[in-house]
């Protein structure tokens, strides 16, 4: 089921098309939609009307635009819209245009540039173009392959937004050159992402660039360089960017400035601007200050990188800029975006951001300008001025005094008076007047006085140049030029000029227009380009002067990186980098040198312009060595340095040539002979031109041992200068062949072959022989060389020269001439009669390809305008029908098929004469698409049933597969699959429970699904057939209430008022068959009510009515004739009727009450009552009750009574709030008219913006909007007699991050990045923190952390992999969290090698290498075996830096030891020297103490050596005192247990070496390693001090405050080896003083402190919960008594007062409140200042309940509704609810409160206002029902005649009273259906009956019944543009005979035709037969009689046509 109803929605989307130039082009939409939708076509948001070139037409549900004659200008976008009453929908259809290819050939004579024809001189020079102008260029020769040129360059492009760009051109030069693509002088590596284009290269020399997606920062200049061994070329276009047409119109537009040039405004068809994101706002607070003075320029430059590239806005106090007179944006060559503010005026002043995004990310920066006026202003400044152009600008200014000098500038340029220039001087007045203003005149003009002070206003001139070019352009050399200009109309003639020469467009000179805009590019200007630029559009035209810079001259930078590979046998790689700064716009070139070892020569050995590798062979070399190589730059500026490779290589050079080759010379005909020989034997090959040439025919081919030799026979003209070259294993030598020409001369021929006649369309063969066959001839035709072409073949066959052209025409008459270099013959060609010929046509012109439905169309042109053509379709003439149309203009033939059918597919000829052209047309079947339903559908279905499952098809021939719950759908005898036209049905003949399930209708392309649910069948009434029906009754009388149900044994149950009946014996129940009756015998008034009976699936209503007696009037007991009341108390009058229905009404003095907000009228049962809710003294009058039967008067008077303000003392005065927030004031006035005035702090409040007085009723308010901190204080309400006074505060909000979701965020970013993180905080004054892994970051080299208004931003340069983790923004109230993943690229590189190393037996080897990065995988190898790491092996890493060490190396040890690292290796050899036993080691003297023990080490060579420890020539040997150890290549003697006597020389000897060590003995020194520390701690707590000493067994003493301690139990004193301690228990406060340890000379003190117990809490503040008016007490308990404590509330602290008592008793608190409030609830806190306890206090309100429920109301429309409900308390706030929904005060419902009583009002009550109506307060509620009896419906608007043109729409529109009511449409008496064309549709009020496709039968009478009413109208249609195309023609027979007339209509009308005879309409009959054949009407007239002569008219519409008949007698 379609949800959306019949909203339009496209069927199928538009495909692009390509159309060239001149042709015409169809987008086809195709959209469905019920009602049939409105469709229009929009071009940059401009609907397009059928008029012009543009045709819209339908077919079907195909929307089509045509658009004839397409030019460049109408490539885009289309937008096709539809719309009906339900909905929208759009698609886009993109339009693109090609221009006529330029086809060059390599050999032609001329080239054609955009149209114009440059002449090609004899010496293949070319007349060409430089940047634009006409110029001679060097001669080139054009049959050379060397040079690279362009044949066809790329063409400029204009895409919108999101659409694919493609640049291509055709490129030639041999060798192929190589092709880079840039933007801007930027290649596109640099800016692009690489997804974002590709370049790409197919056959022919066809180079492409493709742009996918195209971006805004992707318009500029691109350029196509062209280089190869021979010389480069260069050509540019441009691409412009433009904005797809947005639908939704609250999107804002912006401006891209990433480039301002190509940023003209979107409107009028000029080039579009890109949207911006919203920023957030930035304050100006914080941001960095500029100032500048007045009229001085100001430039922000703002550095952005990125890929995507990113999309810049530059912005002013928020709103975006747009490049003007005085706002520059653009990209500097530096890669800034700047913005340059010219001549600033103070209103420039303000916060200037440059916004930056891209699809990744976005930031932004912030600057704060001020502009400074000058210390003497300007009285009157200048104003801006608006003029036409060649009209008077006066600018006007008035200085302070008359004698101040003024000096007027235009820009930077001083003005001088001249008749250009008028400067006028009137008092202090000063005047410019400029005449004949022109575009140049329009910019900034500024009055300067001499103290520099400055008037500046900006001219702008009106015309047809509407954006004008600069004043200047300055550019670099080898930069692009760009110059852009709009004028106002499209098609415009418009000029560009360069020093008064016209410009044409070259390779390097683009001239470009898109509709109003044009654009003129000079790519890679040079030095002298210089000069004026002028652009002329009719009599308008502006300039700019372009001047070109040289640039700075630098010279190179050395290479780096610079590497050797030497693995390859006899060759050296060597490879080298760039360096990374190094200039890429000067040409510049690497040179490699080598030098033999030895030697002091270097000679050069290899250059490259652009490769960074070279590979030197030893066939290089001059003779066998070892080589070193170096590297340096060289451009035209000078040299770099030299770069030395640091490897040497051994190389031997390759065979020699002993005897070189000669170049030979002969003549044409005779034989070539070359030789050559070498060092050596060895097999060679010949090339001759570089192609190989094989032993056999013209060459004999010969090797005599190292003799090699090459003989050519009988050589050609055409093998002059060719190159002879020989290659043998590494050899190479070449010669030149030079042919010199033989004397040709050619052979008489007769007259008979010189003078040749030819018939048009015959072959002419021109023939002559020459003397040598290898005679070189030249044909010319009347002075001009002839080429080889496709309708013209030059022939050589032997002597003979033949051309031959294939079909003669007229051009080919002339003189024919055939040269050699020494003879010529002439020819003589006459061609008689002209035949037709065939233009050529592009192949996709002649083989079209099409879908079904869309147009074809076959185009050729011939040679003659008024040619004949005939078209036939394999084999077949064809005529032209109503689908194939035959055009011919001019000498265009055309066949158009405007729906093509699969039928159309074949082979058509164009014929004309004996010539034709061929074309081949493929016609294929769109896929198979279901139209409806359009969405899967929803059925339900009983059983017994039919059943009918439909789809419809968009081809009649598509074929469809049904399944059921995924099995396919066999056909049965209950299941049948219907196949018509477009229509398939699954019929289902008897449903059954078991046939639900899910259907499936599936094409190839597209399907549908159909949940089919069959259940029992519904019992129904089926008599009668109302829903509802009303009946009168009068009471006494007997009720027949019947109905008829649709089964006889279905139950039913009768219902009154909602409640089913029960039988009795006033109410009785039958039932007969499907009857069924409820009877009452004798009705009552209470008989009255709604009747329903019910079935399980069905019921019908019965309103039944019993009349009452009439009405009687009585005035209740309490109710008096005579009221008296003050104004504004309400008053309220009674009066009791006779019966419960009775209606009554209200008069005062005569005239009727009304109710009103004021006045309510209710009925409460049996009691009418009039309410004045608030009476003023005009209500004072009589007042009489009236209900027809009966009436009854009162008489009221009304007094005023004092304004005062209502429960005064009940209002709340303190208010607080927050900023932003809105605050009310209110209170109610004793009086609705009182008059109020409010004062803040003792001043009037007057209304503005924010403070708005408020009056409704009796409640006056103030609204303060918006509050802010400001607002606080003392608000005053005056009304006269009473006032009141309201304290408001407003205070901050806590502070929040904008849109923060509280889940993480997730960045990855690459090493070397910069990380950004911003969020945007609620206010601009809080403070945020930033954190990294809980580390709080501070502003540094790295990190930058700033601050814009609410914007916070924190960014991190050159982010590492150590920056990677969790980011938080510390808000105070609120973080932001974003977790950061730092990837470090993955690149293994050796930046040191391993290097050789050499050590002797027993030592270490180390080898150490640096390896980046730092995580790589490196494995060690020996000999290429993987090293086990283990104690001899050990391999470590610090950082980059591995190592491996070897221990104890040994012989064996000896290998290459290679360092793996993925892959890349580092390899140093290891040698190991044999070694004696050295002392490594000094030994140093040892100090140590007495009793203690001492360590003598030294250290040998080899960890096996022996060693001996002596002293005094003894040697020492291992023993309790003496230890001997060794540790490796360690050796030591340890000492135990010293004395002063082992003091002494100790020697340790090897066999090869010694060395001594000297021991010091000392006494012992006791020191102190840990002292005492001071100490805090309370009563009856223990303190422990302890000292550690230097040595043990040493007796320490204790002393506190000069006294020793002695042990106690409070004392203990303890030793533990070096340790002594001393511990203090159940201290006191007298216990505090000074301890002091001391041993034997030593000593140390500590401070002991003891403090008073903290307070504790004993027990805790308990919650309390109390009712109102009840005392409340609050207590705790401390540890201790004298404690000093603080009562707090919600943080306040409370004083004692009259209701607030606080005393203690003992360690108890007590806080006592006498008589508690709603006020008093809250957080109270007892405070001693070291610890605290809380609790809460809760005071409820009492009890409430409902005194008096609300009531049900019964009333009728526009009645006034009053709902009352009492509570038990007064001042209790209530809402009241309507069916769930709260109710708020409008100006038909209002609610109010008198004191326990709430009311609530609806005026003029509507029907679907009826209801639940709910009262709800606190805790309880009460309902009630409001029920509203409807007014009957009316007609409000009728419908009225309408006329339409055939096949339009037309809409016949009625509008009721009543929404909710139903309508029926008739045509004549039949009742209209929605169809296809018929819609009926109904919004609110209106009723709309839409006929789509208006026809002559739709005429009629149509009618409209709504209700009671009826309207009609007639529908008359007029027939579409109706003419005859043929008459009616007289008529003569003979009497009985047949008369037939016969005519023809422009247009097939289904209508009927009238046909009268003499005035008499004809009526077919066996004598009068009336036949339509579509347009053709005939008559035929049987059995004529003479009497019938006369004339016969045809009439049909205003067609209308008459002829005579004539019968005459036998």
């Amino acid at each position: 089921m379609d949800i959306f109803g019949g909203a339009p929605r496209v069927l199928g989307y538009p495909r692009p098309v390509l159309a060239q130039c001149g042709t015409v082009a169809t987008l086809r939409c195709q959209i469905g939609g019920d009602p049939r939708p409105d469709v229009i076509w929009e071009r940059k948001n401009v609907q397009i009307e059928s008029e012009g070139r543009y045709k819209i037409s339908e077919d079907g549900k195909a929307y089509l635009l045509t658009i004839t004659g397409v030019t460049e200008q109408d490539a885009g976008q289309y937008i096709c819209k539809a719309r009906n009453s339900i909905g929208e929908t759009y698609a886009a259809a993109s339009l693109k245009v090609e221009g006529e290819a330029q086809q060059q050939e390599g050999l032609q004579r001329q080239l054609e540039v955009n149209g114009v024809k440059q002449p090609i001189k004899e010496n293949g020079g070319l007349e060409g173009h430089l940047n634009g102008y006409c110029t001679v260029q060097n001669e080139i020769d054009l049959t050379s392959d060397d040079k690279p040129r362009f044949l066809i360059k790329p063409l400029s492009l204009r895409v919108d937004r999101g659409e694919d760009a493609a640049f291509s051109c055709k490129i030639w030069g041999t060798p192929v050159p190589e092709v880079v693509w840039e933007k801007d002088g930027k290649k596109l590596n640099d800016i692009f992402e690489s997804s974002h284009f590709s370049v790409s290269k197919q056959d022919g020399g066809w180079f492409q660039l493709k742009i996918y997606r195209t971006r805004m920062p992707d318009k500029g200049v691109y350029t196509c360089k062209a280089v190869n061994c021979n010389g480069e070329a260069l050509a540019g276009a441009v691409l412009l960017v433009e904005l797809v047409p947005e639908r939704d119109e609250n999107k804002m537009a912006s401006n891209s400035h990433t480039n301002s040039q190509w940023s003209p405004k979107h409107r009028g068809g000029r080039l579009s601007l890109s949207k911006a994101k919203e920023e957030p706002h930035v304050s100006s607070a914080k941001v960095k200050k500029f100032a500048v003075a007045e009229g001085k320029h100001a430039k922000f430059r703002c550095l952005v990188t990125g890929k995507p590239k990113p999309e810049i806005i530059w912005k002013k106090d928020g709103m975006p800029l747009e490049p003007g007179r005085r706002h520059l944006i653009f990209e500097d060559r530096e890669g800034y975006y700047t913005l340059k503010v010219l001549y600033c005026k103070v209103q420039d002043t303000g916060l200037y951001v440059c916004a930056a995004s891209n699809a990744l990310g976005n930031t932004l920066s912030a600057v704060h300008l001020s502009v400074k006026g000058p210390p003497v202003r300007f009285k009157c400044p200048l104003k801006d001025v608006e003029v036409r152009e060649r009209d008077v600008a006066v600018l006007e200014c008035e200085v302070p005094e008359e004698s101040v000098l003024t000096a007027w500038y235009l820009e930077d340029q001083r003005l001088m008076p001249s008749s250009k220039y008028g400067m006028e001087q009137r008092g202090t007045k000063r005047r410019l007047t400029i005449h004949d203003v022109g575009t140049d005149d329009d910019g900034v003009y500024l009055c300067e006085m001499p103290d520099g002070g400055k008037s500046i206003a900006e001219l702008s001139v009106k015309g047809t140049i509407i954006r004008k070019l600069p004043r200047k352009l300055e550019v670099l050399e080898g930069e692009n030029a760009a110059f852009c200009v709009e004028v106002e109309d499209d098609d415009m003639e418009v000029h560009w000029f360069k020093d008064g020469l016209k410009l044409h467009e070259t390779h390097q000179t683009i001239l470009k227009s898109f509709g109003k805009t044009h654009i003129l590019v000079f790519v890679n200007v040079a030095y002298q380009d210089s000069g004026v630029v002028t652009f002329v559009a009719g009599r308008s035209k502006t300039s700019s002067r372009l001047k070109v810079k040289a640039t700075r001259h630098c010279p190179p930078i050395c290479p780096v990186g610079v590497k050797m590979d030497v693995e390859r046998p006899n060759s050296a790689l060597l490879t080298w980098v760039p360096a990374p700064n190094s200039q890429t716009s000067t040409r510049s070139i690497f040179v490699v040198e080598r030098q033999e070892v030895g030697s002091q020569e270097w000679q050069k050995c290899f250059t490259s312009e652009s490769s960074t590798t070279a590979e030197v062979t030893g066939d290089s070399v001059p003779c066998e060595g070892d080589y070193r190589f170096r590297v340096c730059c060289i451009n035209k500026y000078g040299r770099s340095g030299h770069v030395e490779f640091q490897k040497v290589v051994h190389l031997v050079p390759g065979p020699k040539i002993r005897s070189r080759l000669r170049g030979c010379e002969v003549t044409e005909g005779e034989d070539a002979s070359f030789s050559i020989e070498l060092s050596a034997s060895m097999v060679g090959t010949w090339f001759l031109n570089s192609a190989q040439l094989k032993h056999g025919g013209r060459y004999l081919i010969k090797q005599s041992q190292t003799q090699h030799s090459l003989v050519i026979h009988e050589t050609l003209s055409t093998e002059d200068t060719a190159e002879v070259t020989f290659i043998a294993n590494g050899v190479r030598d070449s010669a030149v062949l030079n042919v010199k020409p033989a004397v040709v001369k050619f052979n008489p021929l007769p007259e008979l072959d010189t003078m040749k006649k030819v018939e048009l369309g015959d072959a002419i063969v021109l023939y002559c022989e020459v003397s040598h066959p290898f005679a070189k001839v030249s044909w010319f035709k009347d002075g001009e060389e002839l080429q080889v072409s496709d309708g013209l073949n030059i022939q050589s066959d032997g002597n003979m020269r033949r051309i031959v052209i294939q079909s003669a025409d007229q051009s080919h008459s002339g003189e024919y001439t055939c040269e050699t270099s020494g003879d010529v013959i002439k020819f003589n060609v006459d061609v008689e009669g002209p035949p037709v010929s065939f233009s050529p046509a592009p192949e996709e012109e002649l083989h079209k390809s099409s879908m079904e439905l869309d147009p074809v169309v076959l185009l050729c042109h011939v040679s003659k305008e008024d040619a004949e053509v005939v078209w036939y379709k394999d084999g077949c003439e064809i005529q032209p029908n109503d689908n194939i149309t035959l055009q011919a203009e001019g000498t265009m033939r055309r066949l158009i098929i405007r729906s093509a059918e699969t039928s159309d597919a074949g082979s058509y000829t164009c014929q004309a004469g004996k010539n034709s052209m061929e074309f081949t047309v493929n016609v294929r079947e769109p896929p198979v698409m279901i139209v409806d339903p359009k969405d899967d559908v929803v059925m339900e279905s009983y059983i017994s049933e039919q059943i009918h499952l439909q789809c419809e098809l968009s081809r009649s021939s598509g074929r469809v597969r049904w399944s059921k719950d995924g099995q396919e759908v066999e056909e049965n005898n209950n299941v049948q699959l219907i196949s018509e036209g477009p229509y398939r049905r699954l019929a289902i003949l008897c449903g059954k429970a078991e046939d639900s399930g899910e259907y499936v209708c599936e094409t190839d392309g597209d399907s549908v699904f159909f949940q089919l649910n069959v259940t029992e069948p519904l019992v129904r009434i089926i008599h009668p057939s109302e829903s509802e029906i009303e009946l009168t009754n009068l009471a006494s009388t007997r009720l027949e209430l019947n109905c008829e149900i649709s089964q006889s044994d279905a139950p039913v149950k009768w219902f009154k008022d909602g409640l089913e009946v029960e039988e009795g014996p006033n109410l009785i129940l039958e039932m007969d068959g499907a009857q069924r009756w409820l009877v009452i015998p004798m009705t009552t008034v209470d008989d009255t009510g709604e009747y329903v009976c019910d079935t399980e699936d069905d019921s019908i209503a019965f309103l039944v009515t019993i009349a009452e007696p009439p009405v009687a009037l009585t005035r209740p007991q309490d109710m008096v004739d005579k009221v008296e009341s003050v104004a504004g108390k309400p008053i309220v009058l009674e009066i009791k009727v006779s019966r419960t229905n009775a209606e009554v009404k209200w008069w005062l003095n005569g005239k009727e009450v009304e109710e009103s907000s004021n006045v309510t009228i209710t009925e409460d049962g049996l009691i009418r009552r009039l309410t004045i809710q608030s009476p003023s003294p005009a209500e004072s009058g009589k007042y009489t009750c009236d209900a027809v039967d009966d009436s009854i008067d009162f008489q009221v008077e009304v007094s005023e009574p004092p304004v005062n303000i209502l429960r005064k003392s009940e209002m709340k005065t303190n208010l607080k709030s927050m900023t932003s927030d809105d605050i009310v004031l209110e209170c109610e006035l004793s009086r609705a008219n009182g008059i109020s005035k409010w004062y803040k702090d003792g001043c009037r409040i007057e209304d503005d913006e924010r403070f708005c007085e408020e009056e409704e009723g009796a409640f006056r308010s103030l609204v303060i909007l918006n509050a802010e901190l400001g607002d606080s204080g003392e608000y005053f309400l005056d009304v006269g007699d009473d006032n009141i006074m309201f304290q408001v505060t407003v205070e901050e909000p806590p502070v929040t991050i904008v849109g923060n979701s509280n889940d993480a965020d997730y960045q990855e970013l690459v090493a070397g990045d910069d990380l950004i993180l911003a969020c945007e905080v609620s206010r601009a004054s809080a403070p945020v923190e930033w954190y990294c892994n809980d580390r709080l970051l501070i502003n540094d080299s790295r990190t930058c952390i700033e601050c814009y208004g609410t914007l916070r931003k924190i960014m991190i340069s050159d982010v590492q992999h150590s920056d990677s983790g969790k980011y938080t923004c510390d808000a105070v109230n609120d973080k932001m969290i974003c977790v950061v993943r730092i990837q470090v690229p993955r690149v293994v590189e050796f930046l040191t090698e391993l290097h050789n190393t050499t050590v002797l037996e027993g030592e270490d080897a180390t080898f150490k290498c640096v390896v980046s990065p730092e995580d790589v995988q490196l494995v060690w190898l020996m000999d290429n075996e993987v090293i086990t790491l283990g104690d001899r092996f050990q391999a470590t890493q610090n950082g980059l830096c591995q190592t491996l060490v070897i221990k104890k190396c040994q012989m064996l040890d000896c290998s290459r030891i290679t360092a793996e690292a993925e892959g890349t290796m580092s390899k140093a050899s290891l040698k190991v020297q044999e070694a004696q036993v050295m002392f490594t080691k000094k030994a140093e003297a040892v100090m140590a103490e007495e009793f203690g023990e001492a360590t003598l080490e030294t250290e040998i060579s080899l960890e096996s050596g022996e060693v001996q420890w002596m002293r005094q020539g003894v040697v020492i040997q291992g023993s309790p005192r003496h230890t001997l150890a060794q540790n490796g290549c360690k050796r030591s003697l340890t000492i135990y247990n010293l004395t002063l006597s082992d003091r002494g020389t100790y020697r340790c000897e090897t066999l090869h070496d010694r060395t001594q060590v000297k021991l010091n003995v000392e006494p012992r020194k006791i020191i102190i390693r840990k002292g005492l520390n001071d100490q805090e701690t309370f009563e009856r707590e223990t303190a422990s001090f302890e000292v550690e000493l230097s040595h043990t067994d040493v007796e320490g003493i204790w002393q506190k405050d000069g006294i020793r301690v002695k042990p106690n139990n409070q004392w203990r004193v303890s030793t533990n080896g070096r340790v002594h301690g001393l511990t203090l228990s159940n201290l006191t406060l007298e216990d505090t003083g000074t301890i002091l340890f001391s041993a034997e000379g030593v000593r140390t003190i500590a401070r002991l402190t003891v403090k008073e117990t903290p307070v504790t809490l004993l027990r805790a503040l308990a919650d309390v919960r109390v009712e109102e008016e009840f005392p409340a007490t609050l207590e705790c308990e401390f540890s201790r008594q004298n404690v000093e404590v603080k009562w707090l509330k919600n943080g306040t602290e409370l004083k004692p007062g009259k209701n607030c008592r606080i005393y203690s008793m003992g360690r108890k608190r007590f806080c006592q409140i006498q008589l508690c409030s709603r006020a008093d609830s809250g957080t109270y806190t007892c405070d001693t200042g070291e610890i605290t306890t809380s609790c809460s206090l809760e005071v409820y309100e009492h009890e409430l309940k409902i005194v008096q429920d609300l009531e049900d109301l019964y009333i009728k429309e526009d009645q006034n509704a009053v709902f009352m409900c009492d509570v038990s308390l007064e001042d209790v706030a209530g809402e009241w609810y309507k069916d769930g929904h709260k109710i708020r005060p409008t100006s038909t419902i209002k609610t109010r409160t008198e004191g326990t009583k709430h009311f609530l009002l609806i005026c003029n009550v509507k029907a679907e206002d009826a209801g639940e109506i709910r009262f709800t307060a606190r805790d309880v509620e009460s309902t009630a029902y409001l029920e509203v009896e409807e007014l009957p419906v009316s007609i409000v608007k009728p419908l009225r005649d309408r006329t339409a043109l055939e096949k339009h729409r037309v809409i016949l529109e009625c509008i009721v009273s009543s929404p909710r009511c139903s309508a029926i449409w008739y045509k004549g008496s039949v009742e209209l259906d929605p169809s296809d064309r018929v819609d009926i549709l109904v919004d609110d009020c209106c009723h709309k009956l839409v006929i789509q496709q208006v026809a002559m039968e739709d005429e009629g009478t149509y009618s409209i019944e709504v209700g009671e009413h009826t309207s009609k109208a007639k529908l008359m249609v007029e027939a579409q543009a109706l003419t005859m195309v043929s008459e009616l023609e007289d008529v003569e027979v003979m009497e009985s005979e047949s008369a037939s007339f016969q005519c023809e209509l422009s247009v097939a009308i289904n209508k009927p035709p009238v046909w009268t005879l003499n005035g008499e309409t004809l009526v077919p009959g066996p004598s009068v037969r009336l036949e339509n054949h579509e347009t053709v009407h005939k008559l035929i007239l049987k059995n004529t009689s003479v009497d019938m002569s006369g004339v016969v008219k045809f009439t049909m519409g205003k067609a209308k046509s008459s002829a005579s008949l004539s019968v005459v007698e036998n």
